[in-house]
């Protein structure tokens, strides 16, 4: 079984000069800024007028920043002034953004709105909101991966005017745990489809069998790593001309040495020597925005069984990607998922998260368990069918580039911040 050793990827990216981090969407995004920005700063120049003020997670590649600046551009090249007010990371110092998108950035900063006819928004977990300060209306982007949200996320989230979260699956989650629905609206996620898509160049990538699997995620429980671990392993053989490709994050563990926890996990909870496990490669380093999209075109299929998502932000890239997509049947990507797109695994049910996890925001919390021997048949059946898989895959990308491009959803931003501004 090649494991490959935890590495800078720009050893395989040769055309990528600034290497950076990525992650999905997660909850965990807190763990990754540990300074919140102030208040907005007090006006040190005359106020053009009316906008949003964009306080938000913009910087550092966290799930929450993968979309949040892509939404500030996004209103801006509409006509609406926008006022950026970096929370955590206060610039792109690891470089993960386009030169031209960092430099718009840089320029939003020095825009000053008048605050009170303006939409006060902010982006984040909402234990990290600025409470104190008013505008016009007040708007909050945030979502969970659980059944329910945090313990005192409610009080917090009713203390806004709205409330806007990215599906159906944390409207109902929010409103359950307490969220007035009328302060909730859904304002879907996006993805880029001229940037992910068909036909690019893959990566190369050392020891690569003739069918890749692909799997991206933060080294968290959450993430379902363990079954589909158990899943691969029970249901491919070391003969079979197969790889299982993990790019792991560590925001939640970043000193966790992955290559001997998964060898551990594989010894111990599997039971196999490492002789008679399938190959698998751990890609463990920094892959810049621009190259994830050849990392997904190196795969045959992408796979994650994850125990809860806020919308999946991997499941998007893949399906825009046109790969086979294999993910779990609940959470936050069950809302674009289906058995016509994708390769949706079903749950066992919904059980309490694990002693180890509750604890901090997931405490007495709810998440999904996905079917082990479903994840095998839908691996499997992906494996052996390559031409239905591709009918799939086709259908996926066609599902992204009509309903959740940002050319179709950053309107819909637009549409909702016009309404606050001259409602």
């Amino acid at each position: 079984m090649p494991v490959l050793p935890p590495q800078d990827l720009s050893t395989i990216l040769p055309d990528s000069s600034t290497p950076g981090i990525r992650p999905e969407p997660t909850t965990d995004d807190r763990l990754a800024h540990t300074v919140i920005a102030p208040p907005p700063p007090r006006q040190s120049q005359p106020a053009v007028g009316a906008g949003v003020l964009f306080r938000a997670l913009v910087y550092g590649g966290t799930g929450y920043a993968e979309e949040a600046w892509v939404e500030a551009l996004g209103l801006a090249e509409s006509g609406i002034p926008v006022q950026l007010v970096p929370m955590g990371s206060r610039k792109d110092s690891k470089r993960l953004l386009p030169v031209e998108s960092r430099q718009k950035l840089e320029q939003l900063k020095n825009t000053r709105l008048d605050l009170s006819r303006s939409v006060y928004y902010q982006s984040s977990p909402a234990d990290s909101w600025d409470l104190e300060t008013y505008g016009r209306r007040r708007v909050a982007r945030t979502m969970f991966e659980t059944d329910r949200i945090p313990d005192g996320w409610r009080e917090l989230c009713n203390r806004m005017d709205e409330i806007w979260v990215p599906g159906p699956f944390n409207f109902e989650t929010f409103a359950a745990s307490g969220v007035h629905e009328t302060r909730l609206k859904i304002m879907p996620a996006g993805v880029d489809t001229r940037l992910f898509r068909p036909g690019l160049k893959p990566l190369t990538i050392p020891k690569k069998r003739k069918f890749s699997f692909l799997s991206v995620f933060d080294w968290h429980e959450r993430k379902g790593y363990d079954v589909l671990f158990k899943a691969y392993t029970t249901e491919f053989k070391a003969d079979e001309d197969v790889c299982l490709i993990l790019k792991v994050y560590q925001i939640s563990d970043p000193l966790a040495d992955l290559e001997s926890k998964i060898v551990y996990f594989l010894e111990r909870e599997v039971g196999l020597p490492l002789e008679k496990i399938p190959s698998i490669i751990l890609l463990n380093g920094f892959i810049p925005q621009t190259d994830m999209p050849r990392l997904y075109a190196s795969a045959n299929a992408f796979v994650l069984p994850s125990r809860g998502e806020g919308y999946g932000r991997p499941y998007m890239e893949a399906l825009a990607s046109e790969i086979p997509v294999i993910g779990t049947r609940w959470s936050g990507q069950a809302d674009f998922l289906n058995d016509l797109n994708s390769y949706p695994v079903e749950i066992e049910g919904v059980f309490p998260v694990s002693p180890e996890v509750d604890r901090g925001p997931f405490a007495g919390h709810r998440w999904a368990e996905p079917s082990l021997e479903h994840l095998r048949e839908q691996m499997r059946r992906v494996f052996s069918n390559p031409e239905e898989a591709h009918a799939r895959a086709a259908r996926g990308r066609a599902d992204m580039v009509s309903h959740f491009d940002w050319r179709v959803v950053i309107p819909r931003w637009v549409a909702g911040f016009r309404r606050l501004l001259e409602g």
